[in-house]
Parts: C-alpha cells; structure tokens; sequence
C-alpha cells in the first residue's frame, strides 16, 4: 500500500515539476488597444491569433469631443500598445498618453505611410512619408481610415510595432498582414466594379468625413450638411444645401446612426431625395479578423442601395 502511493505520488510530483516552468514562462497576452472602431477592426485583423484588440471609446461615441473615465485612463494606461488616428483626431488623448509611461503610443496618422487628404476646398491628396511630423493640426483631414489604400498602410504599421514589442509572433503578424492585404484588396476591387455605374449620381452627407472615400470610388458627394457633427449648421448654410437639394434632382441623403437632428427632416421635405445610413464609426460592425472589409463593404452596398 505504502509503496503504491508513493508510486503515485512520484508520478504526481514529476508531473507537476514538468508543468511549473511551463506555467511560470508563460505570457500574459499582449494588451492591444485602439482609440475607435474602425480602428480596432483593423487591428484585429493583424492581432488574430494572438490577442484580442480592445477598444476605448464606447463603440458609436465621437472622438470629435471624447471624455474619458477613470476607467478609460486605468485601461490607457495598462495597456503595452495604444493605436490612434493622432491629435487631429482624437484631442483628447494627447496629454494622457504623454503619462502613460507602460504605453507604446502609435498615432498612425503620423507613423503610417498615408495619402492624406487636406482641408481646403480642392480637396487636394497629399503623400505622407512615415515619421514626418511636420504637419499643423487640423490641416489635414483625420477620417483617414475611410481610405482603403490608408487602411492597408496602418495595418502594415500595426505589423511593424508588434513585431518590434513581441517578436515571438514574428510570422502570425506578418501572416496577418498578408492575409488582410489580400482580402482587402480583393474586396476593393470588387466595389471598384459595384459603383462604376454610380460616379455621377448625386448624393449629400452628414458631415464633412467622407472625402477619402468620395476620392477613392469616385463619388458625387455634392454637400454635407455640416463640418463638425456636434455643432448646428448656419441658416445660410442649410438654406444653400436646400438650394443643391432641388437642383440635384434625384438624390440621395445620408444620415449617421449617432445624430438624429431634426433639421434634415426640415430641409429634405418636398425634395425627390432618397434617404439612408452611413456609419462612418463601424457601430455595428462585427468585430474579428473580417471586420474592417466587412465594414467597406457595408458602406458601399448602402450607398448603391440609396442611389438605384
């Protein structure tokens, strides 16, 4: 008796001996976070199989004018990566991150190779080399993840900054990357193809988010009804929009989930004005390694919708 359990308590202590290492070697996964949904979906893409990424902001929420909680900044702070558009987009982040010593900060308006768009009536698209930090802020337009070839070159950056902070996943991020490029691509291709019959139809957005996209897949985005989601429109500038609205015949008006204001109603009663939603934040996006694509090809199938 006494020799079978020591038998079995021989066998127990080898075996716990062989796990112990294991277990103290093992790795908490890496923390990801990014500061918006679209964001996140591709990060996602690039993290799968290894991590999850995790989003700050409350999925729907502006970061036009973003408060953070406790709770935000303990979650700032904690994490090991923090992916972001950059001051011009996120202002709020700036100064918390300066303290968040743990935190690779990576604003990838500013450390991604970027067609960006400025902020002047041409609408001009302007090369931005990786690292140059030049730029004033609000001189270029921030919604630079409604650009595909954008969002392909954040998430080649994305790749770069987790090989650099966990080089054991080496191939899966970089197998990642492949895979999303692949898909992405593919994708784009194929909405190319959707819209060729849609360049010339006229159409009028929420707020001014959309010029990546309009200077992408060549849309007829005519007007918006305002810069900033959160301010009201001028009188002069609505009684304008209405002015396109009757002259534009046939069209199509895209609200956003987040803002319902009553003015819309106002200015499209009596026009021959289709209306519809664009979701320029992912809200209801799924979020996995499809996500970000899936979120593109969201946006087009309602914009043709809208335009038939």
């Amino acid at each position: 008796m006494n020799h079978l359990f020591r038998t079995r308590f021989s066998y127990w202590l080898l075996g716990t001996l062989l796990v112990l290492p294991q277990l103290v070697m093992a790795k908490e996964p890496l923390k990801v976070l990014t500061s918006i949904k679209p964001i996140q979906l591709i990060a996602q893409a690039i993290t799968e199989g290894v991590t999850t990424a995790d989003i700050l902001l409350p999925p729907g929420a502006s970061p036009h004018s973003h408060s953070l909680k406790p709770s935000d900044a303990r979650k700032l702070y904690d994490a090991d990566v923090m992916f972001w558009i950059g001051p011009d987009m996120e202002v709020f982040l700036e100064k918390m991150l300066a303290g968040a010593q743990k935190t690779l900060s990576v604003p990838l308006m500013e450390q991604s190779h970027l067609s960006l768009r400025k902020n002047d009536e041409a609408g001009e698209v302007h090369e931005h080399e990786e690292g140059h930090q030049h730029h004033h802020h609000g001189e270029y337009d921030a919604h630079i993840w409604l650009s595909p070839d954008n969002a392909l070159a954040m998430a080649k950056t994305m790749s770069q900054k987790l090989i650099k902070v966990d080089p054991d996943h080496t191939k899966q991020y970089q197998e990642n990357f492949r895979t999303f490029k692949e898909n992405l691509q593919q994708a784009d291709k194929n909405n190319i193809a959707r819209l060729t019959n849609y360049h010339n139809e006229p159409m009028f957005v929420f707020h001014d988010a959309y010029g990546y996209l309009k200077a992408h897949y060549k849309l007829n985005i005519v007007d918006h009804f305002t810069i900033n989601p959160e301010r009201q429109p001028g009188a002069r500038h609505l009684a304008k929009l209405r002015d396109k609205l009757m002259k534009a015949g046939n069209s199509c008006v895209f609200r956003e989930p987040q803002f319902q204001p009553a003015y819309i109603d106002k200015i499209i009663n009596g026009t021959n004005t289709n209306v519809a939603v664009l979701d320029p934040l992912a809200t209801e996006i799924r979020v996995d390694s499809d996500g970000y694509i899936n979120f593109l090809n969201r946006m087009v199938s309602n914009i043709i919708t809208c335009l038939k």
